[in-house]
């Protein structure tokens, strides 16, 4: 009987079969290689928009700064193109364009329109509140995509960012208020304003304890002098309430100075982190002749804080005082907000509205008679009103609400 041989059939199929499997690779290949190439050519555009972006963003934020409603908007317009345009694009290769008069437009509101500087008149300045940083880099190589149609040879990118200005929040509040003064007798930076705190009720001076809505008890008023502070601050015209006869506070408003009294401790776990310094300006009746006109901030700045003074005694103070190295570790903890209100209407109603904000300075411990009861006058300096930019608590400058009236205007961006 013969035998069949089909050795040749078997072997021209495997050949075959690797024949399609090249052409497979080959194809699998390609797709590869196609979508690495669109990957790395989008991912470029990704970059350069990201970069675009934040040039946008510097331009809006550094125009906006400018935005003093009080001189043309030229002044703005320069500064978004200057800082604009130190910004970088295509991996950092090549300045931002930023130098036509379309790139940054400003408006009324946020809704627009949004126009060139010359397009609006000088009556118009006093009410812009908006401005917009539009940059763009056209032209932009595509590496892979130019090879698939001359149509996708090159690209284009832009970014569009808008900024404008509210008030801020620059630190946050102690638990008192401080009274509005006679009319006709503003304060002054350097003012020392006294009050008998946590006296019988009666008024002595010219500040005393509040309570603010949802902190309205003693714990809540311990915590805000141990930790932070009020942070979230009322607008004007909130009512703030009287918390009445508080002899208890003495000992979480020393923590401010370094000084720590039981269930206070000190470093290294301080239940309230001490200022950088815990020097004290004894109250006197005196004053004039304890600090040179009456002003004890520029000693205290300059001098005091710079090098750490440790709190040096002279009052009948509870507790310990911590090392001077403990107080190179403190934090700004002296220089505080405080509300102003009419002090008649919160002695008579135990509520009264937040007139305005002010900033001032911790100036000395509170100290206990052999009583347990808060001897002697407490000082305040005053600083300046909350709004004013040049005073030491605006160095923060924390955007913050946009009706409170706390602090100076700082540029934020809205889009």
């Amino acid at each position: 009987m013969r035998r069949v041989s089909h050795r040749g059939t078997y072997g021209a199929a495997r050949r075959g079969e690797r024949g399609v499997v090249a052409i497979i690779v080959a194809l699998t290949l390609a797709v590869l290689v196609a979508f690495a190439g669109l990957a790395l050519d989008l991912g470029k555009l990704y970059v350069a928009k990201t970069e675009l972006s934040n040039a946008a963003d510097a331009c809006a934020l550094a125009a906006a700064r400018d935005l003093t409603k009080a001189v043309s908007l030229a002044a703005p317009e320069a500064a978004g193109m200057t800082v604009g345009a130190s910004n970088h694009v295509l991996l950092q290769s090549e300045n931002v364009a930023v130098s036509t008069n379309s790139n940054v437009t400003f408006s009324k509101q946020f809704t627009g329109p949004y126009l060139t500087k010359d397009q609006f008149t000088p009556a118009d300045v006093p009410s812009i509140g908006y401005v917009r940083c539009t940059v763009s880099r056209t032209g932009i190589t595509n590496w892979f995509m130019q090879l698939v149609s001359n149509t996708l040879g090159t690209s284009a990118v832009a970014a569009t960012a808008v900024a404008s200005t509210t008030q801020s929040q620059t630190t946050c509040a102690l638990p008192v208020a401080v009274c509005k003064p006679p009319a006709g007798s503003p304060y002054n930076p350097g003012d020392w304003i006294p009050s008998k705190v946590g006296s019988d009720g009666q008024i002595t001076g010219s500040f005393m304890w509040v309570a603010y809505p949802g902190a309205n008890n003693v714990p809540d008023m311990k915590a805000m002098l141990t930790g932070s502070g009020q942070c979230t601050l009322p607008t004007i015209g909130t009512q703030v309430g009287k918390p009445g006869n508080v002899q208890s506070l003495d000992g979480a408003w020393n923590t401010r100075f370094g000084i720590y009294q039981n269930p206070y401790n000190g470093p290294p776990n301080p239940s309230g982190v001490s200022d950088f310094t815990g020097y004290s300006y004894w109250p006197t009746t005196n004053i004039g002749s304890l600090i040179p006109n009456g002003n004890a901030f520029p000693d205290f700045r300059d001098n005091r804080r710079t090098n750490h003074t440790p709190y040096q005694g002279g009052l009948s103070v509870q507790g310990t005082t911590q090392s001077q190295s403990d107080y190179v570790n403190g934090a700004d903890r002296r220089l505080a907000l405080t509300p102003i209100v009419d002090c008649s209407a919160l002695q008579s109603s135990q509520q009264a509205p937040i007139i305005s904000w002010a900033c001032i300075l911790m100036l000395h411990p509170m100290e206990k008679n052999i009583n347990g009861i808060l001897n002697g006058v407490i000082y305040l300096e005053y600083r300046g009103d909350a709004t004013d930019p040049s005073t030491p608590c605006a160095t923060q400058g924390i955007p913050g609400s946009t009706t409170a009236g706390i602090g100076p205007m700082v540029p934020v961006l809205v889009q």
